[in-house]
């Protein structure tokens, strides 16, 4: 049962050496919010993961579902900016849920 815990991380290596190994990243805004959406899932599943596995606090694991949440809400908002034509906004919108996307990884990863 425990090595179900290491399956997020086993995804971001592997996702990892997939940029390495020159595999094509999203491009187009559709498939960006997809791995938007995916990204989303894969930072709440790896912090419940890791809060199951004694890694991090229940307030770690919190902060990272309602920081997900928030991101999600952003990500919804960028793709009806970009359904009303509004192109420069709903780039803007979902280039800021990427960035927190990467800081919600990078905050899971770093707790002892």
């Amino acid at each position: 049962m425990k090595r179900l815990y290491f399956a997020p991380y086993v995804l971001l290596v592997l996702l990892y050496a997939c940029a390495q190994l020159g595999i094509e990243t999203p491009k187009t805004f559709n498939e960006r919010v997809a791995y938007a959406h995916e990204s989303v899932n894969g930072a709440v599943t790896t912090a419940t993961n890791s809060l199951n596995a004694g890694a991090i606090s229940s307030a770690d694991a919190e902060y990272v579902r309602v920081s997900a949440v928030n991101t999600r809400t952003l990500i919804a908002a960028a793709e009806a900016a970009y359904g009303a034509g509004d192109i420069n906004t709903a780039e803007g919108r979902l280039a800021l849920a990427e960035n927190i996307l990467r800081q919600l990884q990078a905050y899971v990863k770093v707790k002892p």
